[in-house]
């Protein structure tokens, strides 16, 4: 085979080798944080934040009404108990407990609105619990396919970084010193020949050229100066 002919596939070599070797970073990446359980967790956090904000807000309701309850008891008995004779005070305690009884309506109130509010919360909060139940679920199968992956990858990079050296020792370290010049310089180095066209400027490249190239010669594209390969 033709130093050319060597070159063009050490070229597709070091391609195939750039292509696996980020296709191995994209799977390890991958393998280490999953976007959509993280999205889901971070909003299960904040949901369960608000819960259990609105929990405790319940419970202070709950607190406040069960004390306003048992301080209208307390003067229900004092009222209605006989201990007490006098007029003014026993319009005074009836003045309290309508003043007890209004101020307890609107804590009800209120509590039942908590109440709904922490229902909703927490059937919210379940719904998202699941979610991230089967995304977490998903994800432990996936990374077996991914670790699969990984493995196969790695395999692939080691075989055509051993398949790159073999090709450099075999054509010498010229030509791989000119071949990196030009790789460096143009992006590709060895450019193919189809239909009298150089693929790498699209311009015609003469018969005594590329028939040089095909018999195996190292020639250069006259009009963008990489090497011209020909099957």
């Amino acid at each position: 085979m033709s130093v050319a002919s060597r070159l063009y596939q050490l070229q597709t070599t070091e391609q195939q080798l750039r292509d696996q070797r980020r296709r191995l970073q994209e799977t390890e990446s991958r393998l280490d944080h999953n976007d959509e359980l993280a999205a889901a967790e971070r909003e299960l956090s904040d949901l369960d934040s608000r819960l259990n904000a609105a929990e405790k807000h319940q419970r202070t309701l709950e607190w406040e009404v069960d004390d306003l309850n048992a301080k209208i008891h307390g003067l229900n008995d004092r009222l209605y108990g006989g201990t007490v004779r006098n007029p003014k005070e026993l319009m005074s305690l009836e003045q309290d407990i309508q003043g007890l009884k209004k101020h307890l309506a609107g804590k009800e109130e209120q509590l039942l609105e908590a109440m709904g509010d922490t229902e909703s919360l927490q059937q919210e909060a379940s719904t998202l619990r699941q979610r991230v139940a089967d995304i977490s679920a998903a994800w432990e199968e996936e990374k077996v396919s991914l670790r699969d992956a990984r493995e196969s990858l790695k395999a692939d990079v080691v075989r055509l970084a051993e398949a790159r050296a073999a090709i450099r020792q075999e054509i010498g370290p010229e030509a791989s010193q000119r071949y990196d010049q030009l790789t460096k310089a143009k992006g590709l180095a060895m450019v193919k020949v189809e239909q009298g066209r150089c693929k790498g400027c699209n311009l015609t490249v003469p018969a005594g050229l590329w028939q040089r190239a095909r018999a195996g010669e190292m020639v250069e594209c006259g009009s963008c100066g990489r090497l011209i390969y020909v099957e």
